[in-house]
């Protein structure tokens, strides 16, 4: 019981530096503070998808696991962990983005269609903050959730998406305002 206080008490970048001298208790640790919030990015990132985001949790976790000699020590962990999560992000939009392409060039039967449209009918009636963010785009988003949902500070942001503080900070002002302008409109056409 003393050795899981003890990784308790050490900071991510010491967890990470016994972790790729084989510890597992440390992995144990980092696993435990990380999981969630980790779990929570990616569902909010790809699609409000628990098993997607359960199993891009899992393998991010299983990158780190397997090669902990790719953290370099004087990175700061959280900010390097969200960077790779980041990247699978944008694969798996790359990924989405080439089979739409392929689906549309696909003959479709009415059938189908209405099947499609059902689908994007239930889309639509996502609660009303998941539609405002998913009509921010992919980089606006990415900000909020790293600031707001994984409670990042601007410096790691900035780290993450490789830009100023300045231009972190400003993104998140023109975000918010940007939320609040769709959010009332959204509540002007809910009373027509």
């Amino acid at each position: 019981m003393k050795l899981f206080n003890r990784h308790r008490k050490l900071t991510d970048n010491e967890l990470m530096a016994r972790v790729c001298q084989g510890s597992s208790g440390a992995f144990s640790e980092l696993f435990d503070r990380y999981q969630q919030r980790l779990i929570n990015y990616f569902y909010k990132m790809l699609w409000n998808d628990r098993d997607m985001a359960e199993d891009f949790t899992q393998e991010l976790f299983t990158k780190i696991i397997r090669k902990p000699e790719l953290f370099k020590l004087e990175l700061n962990f959280s900010t390097w962990v969200f960077s790779i999560a980041t990247n699978m992000c944008k694969n798996a939009y790359r990924k989405r983005a080439y089979e739409r392409a392929y689906l549309d060039q696909l003959p479709i039967n009415p059938t189908e269609s209405k099947y499609i449209e059902h689908r994007l009918d239930q889309e639509i009636q996502m609660k009303e903050l998941h539609k405002i963010l998913d009509q921010l785009g992919e980089d606006k988003r990415e900000i909020f959730l790293l600031r707001y949902q994984q409670e990042l500070s601007i410096k790691e942001i900035a780290a993450i998406m490789d830009c100023t503080e300045g231009t972190v900070k400003s993104r998140l002002f023109y975000i918010r305002k940007n939320i609040l302008e769709l959010f009332e409109e959204s509540l002007i056409t809910d009373q027509q």
